[in-house]
């Protein structure tokens, strides 16, 4: 397993601040307004420009007696939703922050079934985060470079990354892969918004079922979940259905999906089945990777 890292995704979270003309000297007594900058580590976004934040998303902020104020991307830049963080007095703060935000906040509801596939179920969440009066910069970046904390955003879902490919006898030529089936896991559980923790609660594995729409790369978020079982897998090419079993993972823990890294297989169609290489994990984090074989 090779571990990739992919360029950070910056964003700049600019609040509303009361003004004071630069020749004035700043008043510790009076609210300052926080400002936050953020960045995803490793940038492996779920949206259709791939690795960065977008202009739409919500990420929620929690510290200095505010709980889960919402914050909106645009124009390049985050902005509050409505409501400013203050620092009321000299104390040190600390921060945490989700993406994406939920209105109610707490412990959220998640499915991953195919249409709930996509940025809304990539939950992030960031941690320990500090700014005051004196140092209103909250910064939600990996510091480890000089010394300090990752305070960046983590993924908190699993990835499962599929490449296809053509084997023996095949050609990808105006005929790829109509789309898979994947059998196996779990696709409803839940998100805490407050201390990142993932849960499955649904009670038997369900399939998920995925059209490719003429691509030969595909991927899935899951919940982290324990397996038993090698997931078993049906590509549908030229009318035909290839079925292959998919290794369970091996890293970083043995027979599990574990938050924040993207398993990677690498199926290859032959005229008498499928390959089905070693799995890789990639950033997200680093994992197994995978060949696999089928049988029409």
């Amino acid at each position: 397993m090779k571990t990739r890292f992919f360029a950070f995704a910056a964003l700049a979270v600019t609040l509303a601040a009361c003004n004071k003309d630069n020749n004035e000297t700043l008043n510790t007594n009076d609210p300052v307004a926080a400002r936050f900058t953020a960045e995803i580590a490793p940038a492996t976004r779920v949206n259709s420009e791939g690795t960065d934040w977008t202009d739409g998303d919500r990420i929620g902020v929690t510290g200095a007696g505010f709980t889960n104020v919402p914050y909106k991307r645009e124009n390049g830049k985050f902005v509050t939703d409505g409501t400013t963080i203050y620092f009321n007095d000299t104390e040190t703060k600390t921060f945490n922050a989700y993406y994406p935000y939920q209105a109610e906040g707490g412990t959220v509801s998640v499915s991953t079934a195919a249409d709930k596939q996509g940025p809304g179920i990539d939950f992030l969440f960031a941690s320990g985060a500090k700014g005051s009066t004196r140092s209103p910069e909250v910064s939600f970046t990996d510091k480890t470079d000089k010394g300090g904390e990752d305070n960046s955003f983590h993924h908190c879902m699993s990835l499962i990354k599929f490449t296809f490919k053509a084997g023996d006898g095949l050609i990808f030529n105006e005929t790829e892969p109509a789309g898979y089936t994947l059998e196996g896991l779990k696709h409803e559980g839940t998100f805490d918004t407050a201390t990142s923790t993932t849960a499955v609660t649904a009670a038997a594995n369900s399939p998920i079922t995925m059209q490719l729409g003429g691509a030969t790369t595909s991927q899935v978020i899951i919940l982290p979940q324990e397996v038993t079982i090698p997931l078993d897998l049906s590509v549908s090419y030229n009318g035909q259905s290839y079925i292959a079993q998919l290794k369970l993972p091996a890293t970083p823990t043995a027979n599990f999906y574990t938050a924040g890294y993207a398993y990677t297989y690498n199926i290859t169609l032959n005229n008498k089945g499928i390959t089905v290489e070693e799995p890789e994990i990639t950033p997200w984090e680093s994992g197994d990777s995978n060949d696999a074989s089928a049988e029409l």
